[in-house]
């Protein structure tokens, strides 16, 4: 650019300076209109919208091509008002818009416009270092632009880019309803700069708007060819976005392997878990979501981000709340009179116990424990097949002892329990509860509607749903990464193999909730802090979530200038899983071993890490070969066990076959969707390739 200083320093009479923005000021790296996708992807996802971006981009375009030929002008030149009542009106009648008051939509409208366009911007360093040059010795410079944006929305992207404090103002055809195309630009800005024409020169790539049309004004012109980036942007009509996601994700990916966090690479799941609940919750008018401990504690953090990596406004982020509960506290505080309850949610329908088991179940002093035990007479630690329908419990419910205390723990739970939900300060008698896990079945949610006198809506929106739960309208559960709920695909399969990692890498750094307590008028939690897995959070687990948050930033950013589909994410999940789950690495097989020495189960025997055995595969090997071979996911989760076993046998180096079944089950699941793209064949077998709209 010296070149272009040299020259307007030679114009003797040169006091002002024009200069236009795209292709001269600053780059895109997409093309123009795939600026208006992403702004279609922003604003379905911002106002909870179940349309395509694709199908908003189609509305604008035709939009603005409806708005040019009614007010007969140029669409750059027509007012961005105009445009966004059209859009507006448009979704309206289709009934897209769900209450959305204008305001809301024009102020999430134009920041749609703002984060697509600094989403893939970069500037042309050398000019604008030259045109800092140029204010320095006193020259006047103006932006003069033909753009479909307004004023405040440029002037935001001038600041964002730092170079705001270069322009003395800033002209746009669509805020004066002039262009450069004509001309009719140029007389406008002289006249409101009070600029003489053979005192200014215009900076611009394109020669007819900003050479040949200024010069019919007596404007002298220099023409920034920029043919390197003009060509980037023809190229960039062609191509697809699967290639860029793909991209974005592997390179996540393959630091995290490089990385001294193993597992970081579930990073990738957290991300688009917490997209989808984003997305989700925008789309059901959520306003508060209570993130359930502890897997919540981090699900909460990275929520948290996302929302502030938006840069949306203050005012309509979804508010976030951290609820310590377990199955113990929640099952607690759904207990019912005792002559009605019959425990069947502690343990299972045959569920194996010991006396000393279940009491430790309940807040009870350890001195009433050991009385009601005397009592009763019996060997407390043995283990009871279907104890809830054993002659012992019958002999539990008639203990006095047993009955004053469990009455008082009842109703002490409750009333502790609401009070630690009125300190989050929420109607959740208007609202309903959303609350946010990791997942599985839904325990903690049926507990609290049971506790809300099934009167208050309480839903569930989870990484994953492995169990069918009781239909009911006011307990609606979503497993948004996978589900076997309301049915289930290849996909949810292979996600829900190996659920124990997502809770082990979602570790929190306190103890698990065994109930609740009203201390000097505050509601507080009482909880227990296992030592093996106090060691395993502070030792492991601590340093992989921070770095993960590193990760789950770089994703953001890399993600953000790319219009990608569900299918793209739940294929690339679903593929990562099953590298994850056979081709695994010793080093991660180690770091798994270690993580499942702290994995605290606070239900049935208290049990400490988890044992890999191959007791699951006790079963007739033919007809596991066979399963294999027809719907080798069905198989999976016994799979991803046996490398872990294997090395806890020492004989890892053995599991070198096991890859293949890698590249077999990519080739099987390739193979019908080929050969069975209707999905018919649904079986024991064999389940459908898509995985629902979650």
């Amino acid at each position: 650019m010296k070149a272009l200083v040299r020259t307007i320093e030679n114009a003797p009479l040169c006091k002002i300076i024009f200069t236009d923005f795209f292709d001269t000021l600053v780059h895109r790296t997409v093309h123009p209109n795939y600026t208006i996708k992403l702004w279609g992807k922003f604003m379905g996802r911002e106002l909870g919208l179940n349309i395509s971006p694709d199908e908003l981009f189609a509305i604008r375009i035709d939009s603005l091509a409806y708005l040019s030929k009614k007010h007969k002008i140029r669409g750059i030149e027509l007012p961005y008002e105009l445009l966004l009542k059209e859009v507006y009106q448009r979704l309206l009648n289709d009934a897209v818009l769900k209450d959305t008051p204008f305001d809301t939509f024009k102020r999430v409208f134009e920041q749609a416009d703002y984060i697509s366009e600094i989403s893939v911007q970069f500037k042309n360093e050398k000019l604008i270092a030259g045109l800092a040059q140029l204010k320095e010795k006193g020259y006047r410079i103006y932006l003069v632009s033909d753009l479909f944006l307004p004023k405040r929305t440029i002037v935001k992207i001038l600041e964002f880019h730092e170079i705001s404090q270069l322009f003395e103002n800033v002209f746009l055809s669509c805020s004066v309803g002039k262009s450069k195309e004509d001309g009719s630009l140029y007389p406008y800005v002289l006249e409101a700069t009070q600029a003489k024409a053979e005192e200014t020169i215009m900076i611009g790539d394109n020669k007819r708007s900003d050479i040949l049309n200024a010069a019919k004004y007596g404007i002298q012109g220099i023409h920034t060819k920029h043919l390197r980036h003009k060509l980037r942007n023809k190229r960039n009509l062609l191509g697809d976005d699967a290639h860029g996601f793909k991209k974005a994700c592997s390179k996540v990916e393959s630091r995290c392997a490089k990385s001294k966090y193993p597992l970081s690479e579930y990073i990738i799941h957290f991300y688009f878990f917490t997209e989808r609940l984003y997305i989700k919750a925008r789309r059901d008018g959520v306003k508060n979501l209570f993130f359930l401990s502890r897997e919540g504690l981090f699900l909460k953090r990275i929520f948290d981000i996302y929302q502030d990596l938006n840069q949306f406004a203050v005012e309509n982020k979804i508010q976030t709340h951290y609820f310590k509960a377990s199955r113990q506290s929640a099952q607690q505080i759904a207990l019912r009179p005792l002559c009605e309850e019959d425990f069947k949610k502690i343990g299972g329908v045959n569920a194996e116990m010991s006396l000393k088991q279940l009491l430790n179940w309940f807040l009870f002093p350890e001195n009433v424990k050991t009385q009601i035990i005397h009592e009763l007479g019996v060997d407390s630690n043995e283990i009871i097949s279907n104890l809830f329908e054993s002659d012992l419990m019958v002999k539990l419910r008639e203990n006095r002892l047993f009955i004053e205390k469990y009455e008082l723990n009842r109703k002490n739970q409750k009333q502790a329990f609401r009070s630690y939900l009125k300190s989050f300060d929420v109607n959740i008698e208007k609202e309903g509860i959303a609350l946010v896990d990791v997942g599985w079945g839904g325990t903690m949610q049926e507990c609290i509607y049971r506790f809300l006198n099934k009167e208050v809506p309480v839903t569930g929106y989870y990484i994953g749903l492995k169990a069918i739960y009781d239909i009911e309208p006011n307990t609606k559960r979503y497993g948004l990464n996978f589900s076997i709920y309301p049915s289930h695909g290849i996909s949810d399969d292979i996600l829900k193999a190996n659920g124990q990692l997502y809770e082990q890498l979602l570790g929190a750094p306190h103890g698990s909730t065994l109930g609740y307590a009203v201390i000097d008028g505050s509601p507080q939690t009482i909880e227990f802090h296992e030592e093996n897995e106090k060691f395993v959070f502070e030792k492991l687990v601590k340093d992989v979530q921070e770095y993960m948050v590193l990760e789950f930033e770089a994703l953001f950013v890399a993600l953000r200038p790319i219009n990608y589909s569900h299918t793209m994410v739940q294929d690339y999940m679903t593929d990562l899983a099953l590298r994850n789950g056979i081709l695994t690495s010793k080093k991660k097989i180690k770091f798994i071993n270690d993580l499942s020495k702290g994995f605290y189960q606070n239900v049935g025997e208290n049990k400490v890490g988890l044992v890999y055995s191959p007791s699951q595969l006790q079963t007739s090997k033919i007809a596991l070969f066979k399963k294999f071979l027809k719907s080798p996911e069905k198989v999976f989760r016994l799979l991803v066990k046996v490398k872990p076993y294997m090395y806890a046998k020492g004989i890892y180096w053995l599991s070198w076959p096991l890859n293949m079944a890698y590249y077999y089950m990519k080739f099987n699941f390739w193979a019908k969707k080929k050969w069975f793209p209707k999905s018919l064949l649904r079986s024991q077998y064999f389940s459908g390739f898509s995985t629902n709209n979650r």
